[in-house]
């Protein structure tokens, strides 16, 4: 049988074709942060000055603080503005892995892990029994975070790699019972392992203690902490917060007081992940 030199081009081509390295899917370390108005405030990014690109990008799904979203809204920073309250937190993130990260935002200014509705953390009665409650905040968290995920993987070519989860919450729950955030917050943390990674280490701080019901909240984390290897509080109450508008002490951190805290539980995470 005759063979032309163009059916010979052919094939070598296509032979080459199958033997060359393809490129795969980059991983990408994913660092989500969970909670209510502190929390948002702590993951709250903008872009900075474009002719100042930063080594590594910041792969940012970020949302409105008083929304419950089910979808994502992407954005891909080059470099991040130092004027928001979130710049603390992911650039010390970003150092932590020497490499792009994608960082999720989900915080609910207001919600409350006792809290049934739609803009409430609760997690169910029971979960590891089946006794789940999804109706809420938490349902569309996941659903939200299966977006970011299918976003990331099939629009950005990056393999996800959930590297630990940032939570900032508690002052709604400060107004009642410490016995009802002492008995849903666990399980919170046991849905959050359950749905996204069994080795999930998780970082927390302390909310400002302004009155009894905030050192409760306080307490309970602390306690959580002694219990849980995974899980680690940084203290906050030393940090800058801001006045109200009769200037009398807030709950919410300032500029100044978010950047410091996000570096110190970026370095608290990564006692965590050292451990794995």
């Amino acid at each position: 049988m005759n063979i032309s030199k163009l059916q010979l081009f052919f094939f070598a081509a296509t032979l080459a074709f199958i033997l060359m390295p393809h490129q795969k899917a980059s991983a990408i370390d994913v660092y989500i942060v969970a909670g209510q108005s502190n929390g948002w405030r702590l993951s709250n990014l903008a872009a900075g000055d474009p002719a100042k690109a930063d080594k590594h990008q910041v792969y940012y799904y970020g949302m409105q603080c008083v929304s419950e979203p089910q979808q994502s809204e992407f954005t891909l920073l080059k470099s991040l503005s130092k004027g928001r309250m979130g710049y603390g937190l992911a650039d010390s993130l970003r150092k932590l892995s020497d490499d792009d990260i994608i960082f999720i935002q989900y915080c609910r200014c207001g919600a409350g892990v006792w809290d049934k509705s739609g803009k409430g953390w609760y997690p169910g009665d029971d979960p590891a029994n089946g006794k789940v409650h999804n109706s809420g905040l938490y349902g569309k968290f996941l659903k939200y975070l299966a977006h970011a995920k299918q976003s990331a993987e099939k629009d950005h070519g990056l393999t996800w790699n959930v590297k630990g989860l940032i939570w900032h919450q508690g002052e709604s729950d400060s107004k009642f019972p410490a016995e009802k955030y002492a008995d849903s917050l666990p399980k919170l943390f046991w849905r959050f392992r359950h749905d996204i990674k069994a080795d999930l280490p998780i970082v927390a701080a302390h909310i400002r203690e302004l009155n009894d019901g905030r050192k409760n909240i306080n307490l309970t984390l602390d306690q959580i902490a002694k219990q849980d290897p995974l899980f680690i509080v940084v203290p906050s109450n030393d940090l800058q917060f801001e006045a109200d508008r009769e200037g009398k002490a807030n709950v919410h951190f300032a500029l100044k007081g978010c950047a410091d805290l996000g570096r110190r539980m970026a370095a608290a995470l990564a006692k965590l992940t050292a451990k794995q």
